[in-house]
């Protein structure tokens, strides 16, 4: 691998313009041009820690962006995207010379620069509702940070170790999984490589150091399977394109360790991949690929009919191939597979470079989801909460009884369905069947779950016991937002509390002039007010021999809580 020194800046910006001419007009190519002369006069004599000229970044970066064919506004703004930070620019100048689009994007990147996922101090959380911000914003932002950020992930090795590290962790943590989200796999791999690289330098080694040794034979295997399936598919006179793609380092790894397997043990190195013109060919080959090799059992996955989340679509199959070992197959339209290698890039290519188009489109609600969530929340910490459990976790797909999809976070119950269908089926909730069954709440669904949620006007509303298994950030927000709002509105928290504590619980049927609290099915003793009406609170439902406190509450006498109760906090 070339060192960052060796590289000319001229001859990377000819090979980036030469790339760009392929799509762009003359004009959008001349905006482009005058971007790189202005970004190179303003950085002048600056160096990166490399020793190679500063204006070496923003070019590779924009390299990084040539293959999703965006719109020349994006690669102005990249070639940019470090002069309001770096130099004594100001966003009126790149207003006035470029425009007002391409100065917001620069703005918008500016913003994101210092971005911490990894401390728990306020002024960091916040900079994580940034990144949100800026993609509901423009979208072009966060591809030219996602830029930024993998070539400084290639040139970290001229950093101190520390730097090292925590760019790292940084990237695996935050990075990596937007990549994820937005789809844009092949940026996604490489930076979840580079950083297994700097957080486990021993193991990637060493496991870089097994995939070269199994190379040569893998690659035959491979290349006699894909001569097989190009055989019989001309035999059937199905036109496409066969290729077979090694797994990333970091997939490999994981795989591994969550399995508990040693490497001798991980077989599906390589996938091949068909690429055909129609979806009714997907599952045409899928047949004749089931024909040709023995299957694997329960290895069959339809991401065409159950895309991801993040719009992934493709038929997965397991087979045994003729060394003996399970070979995974991939079946996809091309146009699958363009929005596979390129994700959001793909849907803006289609929409003509709209951001607005694709923020509004449906494969963005999680976003917007997002941006209507930060105007609620009371703290970054439980903004950040939400966003790392419904935004960087994996997912289960599950149906509703009419056979519509939902996405829910890995872990979820039908509690966290309950609450995805609507705030008002959570609230009334009373039980759930799961594929026909009736299943405690707290019930972990799997892809595939036919789930049913039971409701009634009677139910009490949600518990705050339910906090303890949900697993969606959204549904405990829903959550202790009912819990506040019911408790709240009745509170008056300038009263002090009355006194019932452990000590003053008794089963005391003799006790007739004593209040008790209606239905409860045990008796209480308040001291100091004989005449206040007593409620049993809905959000936590205390019960004999629970230790408990209570509250006087305006119109209502004293609301008696668990002492452990989550809405305590908020009523003291």
């Amino acid at each position: 691998m070339k060192l960052d020194t060796e590289f000319d800046v001229d001859e990377e910006f000819e090979t980036l313009i030469a790339t760009l001419r392929g799509w762009l007009s003359p004009e959008e190519v001349g905006l482009v041009e005058r971007a790189f002369v202005f970004a190179r006069q303003r950085h002048g004599d600056q160096k990166r820690a490399s020793g190679a000229p500063y204006m070496l970044h923003p070019v590779k970066a924009a390299l990084v962006l040539a293959g999703y064919r965006l719109d020349a506004e994006t690669y102005a703004a990249c070639l940019l995207h470090d002069v309001l930070e770096d130099t004594q620019t100001t966003g009126k100048e790149l207003e006035d010379g470029f425009g007002s689009k391409v100065a917001s994007l620069v703005e918008g990147v500016t913003k994101l620069h210092g971005l911490n996922y990894l401390s728990r101090e306020e002024n960091n959380l916040e900079n994580v509702r940034k990144i949100l911000l800026a993609m509901a914003a423009d979208l072009r932002v966060v591809l030219i940070k996602l830029a930024d950020r993998l070539h400084n992930m290639r040139t970290l090795q001229y950093l101190s170790e520390d730097k090292q590290q925590r760019i790292a962790q940084e990237t695996m943590e935050i990075y990596v999984p937007l990549a994820h989200r937005l789809g844009i796999y092949e940026l996604k791999w490489e930076m979840e490589d580079l950083a297994f690289r700097y957080l486990n330098p021993d193991e990637y080694r060493r496991l870089a150091g097994l995939v070269a040794a199994k190379r040569v034979e893998r690659e035959a295997f491979v290349k006699d399977t894909i001569d097989q399936i190009d055989h019989f598919l001309e035999e059937k006179d199905i036109h496409a394109q066969v290729s077979g793609r090694p797994k990333n380092l970091y997939s490999i790894y994981r795989k591994m360790v969550q399995q508990g397997k040693t490497f001798d043990e991980i077989y599906d190195l390589t996938a091949v991949r068909i690429l055909v013109n129609t979806i009714p060919e997907c599952y045409l080959v899928l047949g004749y690929v089931h024909e040709a090799f023995t299957v694997v059992p329960g290895r069959v996955k339809d991401y065409i009919a159950l895309p991801k989340p993040n719009g992934y679509q493709s038929l997965h199959t397991t087979v045994m191939g003729s060394n003996g070992e399970p070979l995974e197959i991939q079946i996809r339209t091309k146009r699958m597979h363009e929005v596979d290698e390129m994700g959001v890039a793909a849907h803006w290519k289609y929409k003509e470079g709209k951001a607005a188009d694709l923020v509004d489109s449906e494969r963005f609600a999680w976003l917007r989801q997002m941006v209507d969530w930060q105007r609620d929340v009371r703290s970054s910490g439980e903004f950040v909460e939400r966003v790392k459990v419904d935004v960087f976790t994996d997912e289960v797909l599950v149906f509703t009884p009419k056979g519509d999809v939902i996405n829910l976070p890995v872990g979820s119950t039908p509690v966290d369905f309950a609450y995805h269908i609507h705030t008002d089926v959570g609230n009334n909730l009373v039980g759930a069947k799961v594929n026909d069954r009736i299943v405690p709440i707290d019930t972990e669904l799997v892809t595939g779950d036919r789930v049913q949620i039971i409701t009634s006007r009677n139910s009490g509303g949600p518990k705050s016991d339910w906090l303890k298994f949900v697993k969606a950030a959204s549904t405990k927000g829903h959550i202790r937002a009912y819990l506040r709002k019911k408790e709240l509105e009745h509170s008056t928290p300038e009263r002090p509390i009355v006194e019932v504590r452990p000590r003053t619980v008794a089963t005391r049927p003799s006790l007739s002039r004593q209040r008790i609290a209606a239905d409860s099915g045990f008796h209480i003793v308040v001291r100091g007010d004989a005449t206040l009406p007593i409620i049993m609170a809905a959000c936590c439902s205390p019960s004999y021999p629970d230790e408990i406190l209570g509250y006087v509450t305006r119109g209502r006498g004293v609301t008696i809580h668990r002492v452990d109760c989550a809405n305590i906090p908020s009523l003291a």
